[in-house]
Parts: C-alpha cells; sequence; structure tokens
C-alpha cells in the first residue's frame, strides 16, 4: 500500500497525483490485456467456427462422393447380375436345342454306320489275309 506525506491540509497533491496516475497505468495496462484476451477469444471461436463449417462440408462433400460410388457399385453388380442370367438363359437354350436335335434315334443311326464301318474293315482285313496266302 502506497503512504503518502502529510501536508497542511492532507496528503501532498503532487504524490497522490503521480499514485493516481501509475494505478491509471496499471488499470489501463489490464484493459489492454482484457482486450486482447478477448480479442484472442473471438478469433479463435471465429476459427473454430470457420473450422467447423468446412468440416460439414467436407463431410457432406464425402457423403455425396460414397454415396456416388455405391450407386455405381450397385449399377455395376446390377449389369453383372443380368449379363449372368443372360448368359444362363443362352447356355440353358443351346443345351435344350443340341438335346433337342440329339435324340436316342440319331444315336442308333451313329451306332449302326459304326457296326457296318467295323464290319467292313473285317471283311476287308480278312480279304487281304486270304488273298496274301
Amino acid at each position: 500500500m502506497e503512504s503518502f506525506s502529510i501536508v497542511k491540509r492532507g496528503y501532498n497533491p503532487q504524490e497522490v497525483d503521480e499514485y493516481i496516475e501509475t494505478l491509471e497505468n496499471v488499470i489501463k495496462s489490464y484493459k489492454d490485456k482484457d482486450n486482447a484476451i478477448k480479442n484472442a477469444i473471438i478469433s479463435a471461436q471465429v476459427a473454430a467456427d470457420n473450422i467447423l463449417q468446412n468440416t460439414h462440408m467436407e463431410i457432406s462433400d464425402y457423403k455425396a462422393t460414397t454415396l456416388h460410388l455405391l450407386k455405381s457399385i450397385y449399377d455395376s453388380i446390377d449389369v453383372q447380375r443380368s449379363r449372368l442370367q443372360e448368359f444362363k438363359n443362352e447356355y440353358t437354350e443351346m443345351l435344350n436345342k443340341y438335346l433337342h436335335t440329339f435324340e436316342s434315334a440319331d444315336m442308333e443311326d451313329v451306332s449302326k454306320h459304326i457296326d457296318e464301318l467295323e464290319r467292313f474293315l473285317r471283311d476287308t482285313t480278312s480279304s487281304i489275309s486270304t488273298n496274301s496266302d
């Protein structure tokens, strides 16, 4: 605590004025620091708000991109499923076509030709064997 010299009618006015000036400088210093702190807080809040806003926009963009990619994948799956079904249908149709046209009567006919060919070969072999003796 500051002490002042006592003069005729109270304290020394010059000392009191100097002390008041010192206190005013201290108060001004505290006010300046307070303003600096308030400005720093406001700047930090603005920066935080900007970061949050940018983050929300980026998240929104990522979601949109992800949804677009997922839709592309689903579309591709549908295309592949459709192609697989087309292949299955064509394959089944082809098998049915060949199974339908290749009936057992055809097998018997082929079997008869093979038997005839075998007899011809035996006869020819036998004929060659007999003539060479």
